[in-house]
């Protein structure tokens, strides 16, 4: 059994959790208290959990009061009520927000969150005050001039040794552009998400949840890549397009020299920019 290093499980033990109706099981949103801070609430990719953001909920809770859920079917979530259908994780994800708050707040997400995001959008709009995507896909099939290379399966008979090993190689394929930059922790939280994954975000990937979710909105956007994402590189300019064709009002960016899961291969650019951001709409 892998174990997290003793900075998380403090962080861990810090927050508060509540917990809400999810399928025929609950759903977990844990807080780390700033009270009259600004409300933020983060929201992981798939494979996931609230561990996507390790690196950055102890910057973001000195200055906001955060929150970080567990989507269906993933972390300590239960399945929603249609198992693996974005639709329903989408309604269980937005019912427990409005139970949760009665003021505004704003969303922070990564990757399969940024599309639980864009889906709940319109429906909370006068709750929302800003949204921040972080490497989300969903935009469209936009054709591939560099294919990805398929992540390593684990199989019955691979050695802990061995599934360590596969889930830095799959770290470096997916999630990280330098290999430098996977650490221990990394891998840790890789294998403790992707073992507890059911939902099966992958096959949205390529729909256009994400660019029909916050075409029409009017709440403020931001939407940041790493320049070397795996699932949109090369592709990262057709990226802008669509979202600048949807959002005219959008703001955009690539960071330099960072993959997929930037805001842990970046913590501190990425912090910088989450905390500008959401002061700036504040």
């Amino acid at each position: 059994m892998e174990v997290l290093p003793e900075d998380i499980l403090v962080l861990e033990k810090a927050a508060v959790v509540y917990w809400f109706p999810c399928g025929e099981g609950r759903m977990p949103i844990r807080r780390w208290e700033n009270a009259g801070a600004e409300k933020v609430v983060l929201l992981h990719g798939g494979s996931g959990s609230w561990l996507h953001w390790a690196r950055n909920i102890p910057a973001l809770r000195e200055q906001f009061d955060v929150y970080a859920i567990d989507l269906p079917g993933l972390g300590d979530a239960a399945m929603c009520e249609v198992e693996s259908d974005a639709v329903s994780a989408a309604r269980a994800t937005r019912i427990a927000l409005e139970q949760l708050f009665d003021s505004a707040f704003h969303m922070v997400a990564f990757s399969w969150g940024c599309t639980i995001t864009a889906m709940v959008m319109k429906d909370m709009a006068t709750r929302l005050k800003s949204v921040m995507l972080t490497g989300p896909a969903a935009v469209g099939d936009i054709p591939r001039r560099v294919t990805m290379k398929p992540l390593i399966r684990r199989e019955s008979g691979m050695s802990s040794d061995e599934v360590l090993a596969a889930q830095k190689e799959n770290l470096a394929r997916l999630m990280f552009y330098q290999r430098s930059r996977i650490d221990n922790t990394a891998v840790t939280i890789q294998q403790l998400n992707t073992s507890r994954a059911r939902f099966r975000s992958p096959p949205y990937a390529r729909g256009t949840l994400v660019i029909d979710g916050v075409r029409g909105t009017t709440t403020p956007l931001f939407v940041i890549y790493g320049d070397h994402d795996a699932p949109a590189y090369p592709d990262l300019e057709a990226r802008r397009d669509i979202f600048q064709h949807a959002r005219p009002d959008v703001r955009f960016e690539l960071v330099a020299d960072a993959g997929h899961w930037l805001q842990y291969e970046m913590p501190e650019l990425f912090n910088e920019r989450c905390i500008e951001w959401v002061n700036s709409q504040s």
